[in-house]
């Protein structure tokens, strides 16, 4: 495997077994947040009251009150993209500036676009003044030494992806399987007590697919619409009991 492959594999593992280091959790603001406290220090700076940025809202095309500018700062609303360059356009009008989207996120500190994406507002700056969204490693609260950790812990992982999926796997029907996991394979493992790629390497190591590439290639496509969802339960169950004997076996060797 290139090194290259080795990296994106240690961040890929490291990133769904453990998301986003949780001592940093408190430091974490939401899009909408930041929003909020950076069209409130910007109203501060000119004096201005939140009736005025809602006049100025209004005079772009949004239909916004003094009480939605009041939800907008305290982060309680979201925005769409078209309503955040019309805010800025707004907040120009109301600081006598030019606004851009990115001033939106001025400021340090991290952002949480997801459960295990959080980057630092520098990073989204950058994005939305228009470079690639590439994330790099420095994008990411504590990635450096994220990846350092991952990359020590990779031997124990390929150890484990190798017990479950079997010597023989194929690396690319693994890494396949690995950007297609789903709610099927989410669902498994919490019934199996076990994480999802875990699921992933022993569907791999059983069938040379995904869990829900099983499922329906055994339910087929000559089923009624009418009976297909029924018949996917049964399947479904059938298929995480297989893998349940399989992880029985292996039960006895940790990582």
């Amino acid at each position: 495997m290139k090194y290259i492959h080795v990296l994106c594999q240690a961040e890929r593992l490291w990133t769904a077994r453990r998301g986003t280091f949780r001592g940093m959790e408190n430091r974490q603001q939401t899009i909408r947040e930041v929003v909020g406290e950076n069209v409130r220090r910007i109203r501060d700076e000119a004096g201005a009251r939140q009736d005025d940025v809602a006049m100025a809202a209004r005079g772009v095309g949004l239909s916004w009150t003094r009480s939605k500018i009041a939800a907008l700062e305290r982060g309680e609303k979201a925005l769409d993209l078209a309503e955040a360059v019309l805010l800025a356009e707004a907040m120009g009008r109301v600081s006598g500036r030019p606004v851009g989207v990115a001033d939106l996120l001025a400021g340090d500190g991290d952002v949480r676009l997801s459960r295990v994406r959080v980057l630092h507002r520098t990073s989204l700056r950058r994005f939305l003044d228009g470079d690639p969204v590439k994330v790099l490693v420095g994008d990411i609260p504590g990635g450096p030494e994220r990846m350092r950790e991952a990359l020590a812990k990779l031997p124990a992982m390929f150890k484990r992806m190798e017990l479950l999926a079997g010597p023989d796997a194929d690396m690319e029907t693994i890494e396949h399987a690995e950007t297609a996991v789903g709610e099927a394979e989410e669902r498994a493992g919490r019934t199996l007590g076990v994480h999802k790629m875990d699921v992933v390497w022993l569907s791999v190591g059983l069938w040379d697919r995904t869990l829900s590439e099983e499922r329906d290639h055994r339910v087929g496509d000559d089923v009624p619409l009418k009976s297909r969802s029924a018949k996917r339960g049964r399947v479904t169950r059938q298929l995480v009991e297989e893998l349940r004997v399989r992880l029985e076996e292996v039960s006895n060797v940790e990582c």
